[in-house]
């Protein structure tokens, strides 16, 4: 977080554990949520009336009740929209399965995976990619 916000836009790691020994695609999804959340974070928060809201924090403030306040829930929303942390209770959670954030973020790799549907490459890049390989080739005396 201290790096984006002093400014740094490289980020290098995503996926790796193991001082980047093991790749691990659920640990891909993990790190994919924290970007997302500091990119967020990084944007700032508007002040407004409306954000600032502080007729209903003097509402939620007298029934001792912020969590219930459609406008808490509307601007949490609009703070942190992670993928792959349940927000429910841990009833709910529970009633679920109880899948912990690894479990789900396995699933969310495997989900995209499966479904991912490359582009096929056009004929001009393939031509360019055969060109570097054969140039490749004959610099290095193999054949591939």
């Amino acid at each position: 977080m201290l790096p984006a916000l002093a400014g740094a836009n490289l980020i290098y790691g995503m996926g790796m554990l193991e001082l980047g020994m093991t790749w691990s695609h659920a640990q891909l999804m993990i790190d994919n949520d924290i970007v997302t959340m500091i990119k967020r974070a990084i944007q700032g928060i508007d002040v407004t009336d409306d954000t600032m809201a502080l007729d209903i924090i003097k509402q939620a403030h007298e029934i001792k009740d912020f969590l219930h306040q459609r406008h808490t829930v509307k601007f949490m929303r609009e703070q942190s929209r992670p993928k792959l942390i349940d927000r429910t209770t841990r009833g709910t959670w529970e009633a679920k399965g109880g899948k912990d954030l690894t479990e789900v973020a396995r699933e969310e790799a495997k989900r995209i995976i499966k479904a991912h549907q490359p582009e096929p490459l056009s004929d001009d890049v393939k031509k360019i990619l055969r060109e570097i390989v054969k140039s490749a080739e004959k610099e290095k005396g193999v054949t591939v």
